[in-house]
């Protein structure tokens, strides 16, 4: 079981964090459609500000106040957001609002002290909001997803990227429903949290790839890197067994991996926002990657002090 203020962090912090990757997917899908297609356009307008609202309420309950780690760790927002979102509005003749990224920069450190009854109780009903929204946004996918492949449908997105999004929209709702019951992370559930995180950059990486101007032969040839690294390190986590000693050498290989992988990403979107190189996708698609490193490199490194305080 976990206690009111592991239910208040935990809960925030997996809103904070998927409503906004789920905004950015919403931006992509949004933008990956011919005009004649309204229909999905307009579905996929409403769920973005849904998720928006969602998250407005979220971070209303946080008191502007995150921990230092999240912080640091830049699992929200980082300094490369709100340019992202700018160069997409710009290129795209879109409006996002910026207001929620504003809003998360200016976040302070520190855990709001007065967790209540009445706060829990506001958050426990944002949870079921926000379960029921995400269930309903991969109906809403997997309906695109089924016509794509009958070739009932057209869009710029590889088909494939719907299997990245419903990583995350899975990863979240089992989440949500673990933390509505109240329950603790299992050892077996942290394990298979790993596995998922290398199985998605793999997915991300391989996009990464696919985007890049072919001109910017550098990028390519370090994303052709990433996509062999993260298919070993899926490989032995499938072989290895699940003793403490197998599993913590394979979550240092797998957080070394990551720092790299951050360093890249954070290249990437350095030279994107100072127009150096040129992607097929949404500035907003690149960031919501290099969020979703620190975001997981965040979790491994709370499971392993976790771990080692037990």
């Amino acid at each position: 079981m976990i206690t009111d203020r592991e239910f208040y962090i935990q809960s925030l912090r997996d809103h904070l964090y998927y409503l906004r990757t789920i905004r950015g997917f919403c931006l992509t899908i949004e933008l990956s459609f011919y005009k004649n297609n309204e229909e999905y356009i307009s579905i996929a307008e409403d769920f973005s500000r849904k998720s928006e609202e969602l998250s407005k309420e979220a971070i209303s309950y946080t008191g502007g106040l995150i921990s230092n780690e999240a912080l640091k760790n830049n699992i929200y927002v980082s300094e490369y957001t709100l340019p992202c979102e700018e160069l997409t509005e710009k290129l795209f003749g879109i409006f996002i609002d910026t207001t929620i990224t504003k809003e998360e920069l200016n976040f302070r450190e520190g855990i709001n002290q007065n967790i209540n009854s009445e706060l829990i109780n506001n958050i426990k009903i944002l949870n079921n909001k926000a379960l029921t929204f995400a269930k309903n946004f991969k109906m809403f996918c997997n309906d695109i997803k089924e016509k794509l492949d009958s070739n009932k449908l057209f869009s710029f997105s590889y088909i494939d990227f719907f299997s990245y999004l419903f990583d995350e929209v899975d990863t979240y709702t089992e989440d949500l429903e673990r933390i509505i019951a109240m329950e603790s992370y299992s050892p077996i559930y942290a394990t298979g949290f790993a596995y998922n995180f290398a199985n998605t950059l793999l997915k991300t990486t391989k996009f990464i790839r696919d985007w890049i101007d072919p001109s910017n032969s550098d990028v390519f040839e370090l994303a052709s890197y990433y996509v062999n690294a993260f298919n070993e390190i899926i490989d032995r986590y499938l072989k290895s067994d699940i003793s403490p000693d197998s599993q913590e050498e394979l979550s240092k290989t797998m957080k070394n991996l990551l720092i790299d992988y951050q360093d890249f990403i954070k290249n990437i979107l350095e030279r994107l926002v100072n127009f150096e190189i040129y992607f097929i996708t949404p500035p907003v698609s690149i960031d919501n990657i290099y969020t979703s490193v620190n975001f997981y490199k965040f979790i491994m490194d709370l499971e392993s002090e976790e771990n080692n305080a037990k």
